[in-house]
Parts: C-alpha cells; sequence; structure tokens
C-alpha cells in the first residue's frame, strides 16, 4: 500500500470517528467538563487519530515492504494472512512467487519462510471459510486464514503444486 492509500482507508477513518465520540462521550458523562468542551476534545481525538494511525500503520509495514522488494523476484500473490501458532493466531503476509511461497511473520524470530514445491507434500484448502493448511509431511503442516483463500489455491494450481480440497483429502484414506 502506498503511504497516502492508508489516510483513505474506511477502517482507519471510522476507528478515529469512533475514538473521538467515546472519548468526548467519557468526557461528558463522566467529568464535569462542559459539554461544548467534551465535543471539541473528542473532535481533537478524531483529528489527532486520523493522523497517528496511518502513520503507525505505514511504519509497521516498512520491514516487511523492504522484504517484499530485497525478493529481486517477481510477486504473484501478496495478501496479509493470520498464521496458526501455538499462542494463538498471528499476524503475516502470503507472498507467491514463481518459483517458491514465502510466509512472513512479524511476530517470530525469523521472520521469513520460503518454501520451495519440493518442500511441501500438499496444500489444501480448508472446509471452514479462509483457511488453508500447507502439509510439509505426514506430521508437520502449516495452517493460516486468509480472506482470499480461493484465490490463492487457484494460483497455486496454476503453477504446478500439489493443492487438494479437504473433502477429497480425506476421501483418499
Amino acid at each position: 500500500m502506498k503511504f497516502s492509500e492508508f489516510f483513505t482507508a474506511p477502517t482507519v477513518r471510522s476507528t478515529a470517528i469512533r475514538s473521538g465520540v467515546i472519548v468526548g462521550a467519557i468526557l461528558a458523562i463522566f467529568t464535569n467538563i462542559d459539554w461544548r468542551y467534551a465535543v471539541i476534545i473528542g473532535a481533537a481525538v478524531a483529528i489527532l487519530a486520523s493522523v497517528l494511525l496511518p502513520l503507525i500503520m505505514y511504519i509497521k509495514l516498512l520491514p516487511y515492504k523492504r522484504f517484499k522488494e530485497s525478493l529481486g523476484r517477481r510477486v504473484l500473490i501478496d495478501a496479509p494472512v493470520r498464521f496458526l501458532a501455538k499462542r494463538g493466531m498471528v499476524g503475516g503476509f502470503f507472498l507467491l512467487t514463481e518459483s517458491n511461497l514465502v510466509l512472513l511473520s512479524d511476530e517470530k524470530e525469523k521472520p521469513a519462510l520460503e518454501l520451495t514445491q519440493k518442500d511441501v507434500n500438499s496444500i489444501t484448502l480448508g472446509e471452514d471459510v479462509g483457511v488453508i493448511d500447507i502439509y510439509l509431511d505426514q506430521k508437520q503442516f502449516i495452517r493460516f486464514v486468509s480472506a482470499i483463500d480461493e484465490e490463492i489455491v487457484e494460483m497455486l494450481a496454476q503453477h504446478g503444486w500439489n493443492v487438494t480440497r479437504r473433502k477429497d483429502f480425506y476421501d483418499h484414506f
């Protein structure tokens, strides 16, 4: 995303407006401040949040952008995902290049995991919406959730990856 796109993102705008309304309402209800000052302070919080939130989001995504540029390969799919980990869900990104797939996480010591077709036994689209499983062998797999799961699986199948549907996968056993 470009820096300017963060300012126009609907999520950022709605979060900024909600934070201003909540702060203004809390000040008007629970303090002795006149309601007009509470409205002015709430509006100031909304304006401040609408400037700070895009800046924080852009700074958070800079390491990912640098890594993507350092690959030196054409990226076919670039999608934000959530990985299933021992501590719960971990945020990250899924990148598909012509030769391998890259899983990025900003919450691990080693932020990138590059897998080739030799490393992956199969990739399965789960029955639950958005779930994709990458089986490395019979016991190890990587599970992640993405909003564009169908597009990811279709692109992987087009580029020669072993892709199965969950129902087809269990029919073989």
